[in-house]
């Protein structure tokens, strides 16, 4: 009864299939269903068109470009159609000779064989008439598809059917259409693919996520229907590791920016593609430098880097490097990662500064211990090397990156106005300026090496700022936020190899054969280690840290971060030079002579009204012998669990020329050395520091020991 009922709702199908009027045509067009072929990478592409990456923007399925039936290997092509329509080029969208074959094995209670041809089934594909529900197709449904299968037929042609159907069916997994399956799983390109790879593929439409014992049968049988001599058994390994490939990148991914491409694509939308500013030999250069580096570096635990390179006029992104190939979280953006600035700020700070007129690159500024009542205490900052150099001018200042000028003048600027004029060059900063404080001379704000890099890239341009490019055409002309003068000026500082030898030598990584303008930063416990500076062409960032901020070990800027920098540099100007830029109108330059300072008689530049021709230091008295270590009413706290030697306070004091002395804690002489070590005890303490013969007190402070 099954049987004959079987037999009488086909022949109503048929029935219904030739009487039935053909529908008004609603196929779509080939060419638009090309064209919306979305594939589930975003392909960025370097300035010359060349591919840099592939990123990955549509999670539901994986699917390459659109190919071409000539850009399918043969072998896929002959296999599908021996496999899932012989008969292919001889119907019109309906295989008669399998129905006619399915009636007789209805009638006969004989296994039935499947009538849907591959126009069929690309009517499923792209979403015409009823399609599938869950379990077997009815027959109103078979009769829609049917109908929409030859009026595909009549519309296009079978080499366009072929091709639709090879780009847009399912195989396995999440992988849709031939040029992902290909790439993934054989890593290759779809018109290399062999005979048992393409048996395999084959071997997957009837049910994608067959098990692979299943699905190796099947290939089989399928490869040897066309080479009856195939040795199936010696490709069952190759097709499991085929199979294991699926989470695997596809093929022809060079990777050479996928933190660029992941950035971008957040901005870009309904794209396949983009043309970027990017240049791919650049970029791999940038990677190679940075590897060579960090082989030595992280015997000091520095593991990672990132770097920027930008087009100072253009503001082009032209290297972008997010992270080493040896990172332990490659994924991981550290161009865009927010760090603990260092040292990197002062420039606008000083740049400020000039332009306020407050200082010039002459004047003299006091490097001496100091300490600032906040609204959340005292503050003291120190230097680099907890070293004081007295009095030193803005120029040495600044390059030498010496710290404690940089605070006091950030005390003269203020905070408020410093901050307002990081936020225009592009700084996130949200808190108030109390938040900030002083610290904020030092770096004390995070900020990203993308928001870094572009603000010296306003340096470079004499105070003009613009955002970042991030294609190869932008109308963003940059704005004047600071004087051409004092830009100028500060741009000659940070390029003033003699000026900063005082803190890194004449012969440091700073130092190129070219005009280069650069500084350095390290944060707090060397988390962070910064390099920035512009040639006339160009700008370069470089970071190097650790992604979890762990601390590296002595590594300065000068040996971190500097090294990379000056090789890419000097990796972009190896076919063009750099000049220093010429004079711009509002400054002047003249000779300047130091009075009772040891610097010397120089050339320096002013801001036209603020030039002259004599620096006199007027302080010219000895100071008196002081406490320098610790400061008056420190409170420090013991931890138990520290062995006591190894928590003494360094008591260090500064001593005038022929000046012997004693030291005296609550009315007991401890020692007399300037400088020694002392086993702190709970409690409130008196520190003195006596004349040796008189035992007249010369200095004292006030100390609590907490433990």
């Amino acid at each position: 009864m099954q049987r004959n009922n079987y037999w009488l709702g086909l022949c109503l199908w048929l029935g219904a299939l030739f009487f039935t009027p053909s529908y008004a045509s609603g196929i779509p067009d080939f060419a638009m269903i090309k064209q919306q072929h979305q594939s589930s990478d975003f392909q960025l592409l370097d300035r010359q068109g060349r591919l840099l990456q592939l990123q990955r923007v549509n999670w539901q399925r994986r699917q390459g470009s659109w190919l071409g039936i000539e850009q399918v290997s043969p072998a896929l092509v002959r296999l599908l159609l021996h496999a899932e329509d012989r008969r292919f080029y001889d119907h019109g969208g309906v295989d008669w000779y399998a129905v006619a074959g399915t009636v007789w094995s209805s009638l006969w209670g004989q296994r039935l064989r499947g009538t849907s041809t591959l126009s069929m089934q690309l009517v499923d594909l792209l979403g015409l008439g009823s399609g599938r529900t869950v379990g077997q197709r009815s027959w109103s449904a078979k009769w829609d598809q049917a109908r929409w299968a030859q009026q595909l037929e009549s519309e296009w042609t079978k080499a366009q059917i072929l091709e639709a159907y090879l780009n847009l069916v399912p195989f396995r997994g999440e992988l849709v259409g031939v040029d992902a399956m290909s790439k993934v799983m054989w890593q290759k390109q779809a018109f290399a693919l062999t005979f048992p790879e393409a048996a395999l593929a084959v071997a997957m439409l009837p049910s994608p996520n067959a098990p692979l014992t299943q699905l190796q049968q099947r290939s089989c049988i399928l490869w040897r229907g066309i080479e009856p001599q195939a040795d199936c058994a010696a490709h069952n390994w190759y097709n499991q590791r085929a199979i294991l490939r699926l989470a695997r990148p596809a093929w022809g991914n060079p990777n050479d920016a996928p933190h660029w491409a992941f950035y971008l694509s957040q901005y870009v939308s309904a794209q396949n593609s983009l043309q970027t500013s990017v240049d791919q030999v650049l970029q791999r250069q940038a990677q190679a430098i940075i590897q060579h580096h960090l082989v030595d570096l992280v015997k000091a635990n520095a593991n990672d880097a990132a770097l920027v390179v930008l087009d100072n006029q253009s503001g082009q992104v032209i290297a972008y490097i997010g992270s080493s190939s040896y990172s332990r979280a490659a994924q991981f953006d550290h161009v865009q990662a927010k760090r603990q600035a260092g040292s990197t700020l002062k420039p606008f700070l000083y740049q400020l500064a000039i332009d306020q007129r407050r200082i010039t690159a002459a004047s003299l500024l006091a490097d001496t211990a100091a300490q600032f009542s906040t609204p959340y205490g005292l503050y003291v900052p120190q230097n680099y090397d907890e070293q004081f150099m007295g009095w030193v001018s803005a120029r040495v200042a600044l390059a030498g990156s010496i710290n404690i000028p940089a605070v006091r003048l950030l005390g003269q600027v203020g905070v408020d106005e410093f901050q307002a004029y990081l936020q225009k060059l592009g700084f996130d900063l949200p808190y108030s300026a109390d938040y900030y404080g002083l610290g904020l001379a030092l770096g004390g704000v995070e900020v990203s090496l993308w928001q870094l890099t572009n603000a010296y890239r306003s340096l470079a341009n004499l105070g003009a700022y613009s955002a970042i490019c991030l294609s190869l055409a932008c109308d963003d002309a940059p704005q004047p936020i600071a004087g051409r003068a004092a830009s100028w000026i500060t741009q000659q500082i940070l390029s003033d190899n003699t000026a900063r030898a005082v803190t890194f030598g004449l012969d440091s990584a700073l130092n190129t054969p070219f005009w280069t303008a650069v500084k350095t930063g390290t944060s707090k416990d060397m988390r962070d280690n910064w390099t920035v500076g512009f040639s006339q062409r160009y700008t370069v960032g470089v970071w190097v840290g650790n992604t979890d901020g762990s601390a590296m070990h002595n590594v300065s800027g000068v040996s971190g971060a500097a090294p990379i920098w000056h090789d890419m540099m000097r990796f972009l100007h190896q076919d063009q030079s750099s000049f220093a830029p010429p004079v711009v109108e509002g400054v002047v330059c003249q000779p300047v002579q130091f009075v009772n300072h040891v610097e010397a008689t120089r050339q320096e530049c002013f801001v036209q009204g603020t030039e002259r021709a004599e620096v006199v230091l007027q302080d010219t008295t000895v100071t008196a012998s002081r406490i320098l270590s610790p400061l008056n009413q420190a409170i420090y706290a013991l931890d138990p669990e520290i062995p006591p030697t190894q928590q003494q306070i360094v008591i260090k004091a500064q001593v005038t020329q022929g000046t012997t002395v004693k030291w005296r804690i609550d009315n007991e002489i401890v020692s007399d050395q300037p400088e020694f070590n002392w086993l702190p005890r709970p409690g409130k303490h008196n520190i003195e520091l006596l004349h040796q013969h008189t035992l007249q007190p010369l200095d004292s402070i006030h100390i609590e020991i907490r433990g």
